[in-house]
C-alpha cells in the first residue's frame, strides 16, 4: 500500500479530501464513481486495512496452524484457568 502526505497535495484537493472525516467522498472518473475516500477511523476501513496487512495474515496463518495441531486452548479453558 502506498502512502501520500496530505501536505503534498494541492490545497483545493486537501480541502475536498478532508471532508471525508465527516462523510465519505466519492471520486468520479468521466462521471462514473471510481473511488471512495473515508475517514480511517471508520471501523470498516480500519478492518479492511488490517485484513490486508501481510503481518496480520501471517498471524492468522500461524494461529490456524496451531489450532490444527491442537496447540490452542478454548475460551472456556482460559476462563477456568484465570477465574
Amino acid at each position: 500500500m502506498r502512502t501520500v502526505e496530505m501536505k503534498s497535495l494541492d490545497p483545493v484537493l486537501q480541502r475536498k479530501l478532508r471532508r471525508a472525516k465527516k462523510e465519505p467522498v466519492v471520486l468520479t472518473d468521466h462521471g462514473s464513481p471510481a473511488f471512495v475516500v473515508r475517514d480511517l477511523l471508520d471501523d470498516d476501513v480500519a478492518d479492511e486495512l488490517i485484513a490486508e496487512s501481510p503481518e496480520f495474515r501471517k498471524t492468522v496463518r500461524l494461529a490456524r496452524r496451531q489450532k490444527a495441531l491442537g496447540q490452542v486452548k478454548t475460551l472456556t479453558e482460559l476462563r477456568r484457568k484465570y477465574k
